[in-house]
């Protein structure tokens, strides 16, 4: 099941329609999740930011196998960091994804490590 997020100037999340979507800033990206666990937090900053800003997807889980779209409103930044939650509150985090040049991450996880697959 995709979702669809919005990050704007003042950091409000907003659930968006299809219409929406279209008038997509350059910064936009899918992210999927399969790490074989259950992300309950998803936080998306500049990564120039000391701040991790607020919960990404609020109420919401990003289930093993689901996407989620993340859209931006009147941010000009290309380079992004990304960090993801599980229900223990244990965390695992990207830095400087140049969102600018990528439409999906991918997170992944095996026996040793997780990474995120950029495309």
């Amino acid at each position: 099941m995709a979702k669809g997020w919005a990050l704007g100037t003042g950091g409000g999340v907003l659930l968006l329609s299809s219409a929406a979507l279209l008038s997509a800033g350059t910064q936009d990206f899918t992210l999927v999740n399969k790490t074989g666990i259950v992300i309950n937090n998803l936080y998306v900053s500049e990564s120039k930011s000391d701040d991790w800003e607020e919960d990404v997807l609020g109420e919401e889980v990003l289930e093993n196998g689901e996407s989620v779209t993340i859209t931006f409103k009147g941010r000009k930044a290309c380079k992004w960091d990304l960090m993801v939650k599980d229900a223990e509150g244990e965390g695992l985090y990207w830095r400087d994804i140049d969102l600018c040049e990528v439409s999906t991450v991918t997170l992944k996880c095996n026996k040793k490590e997780c990474f995120a697959e950029h495309e």
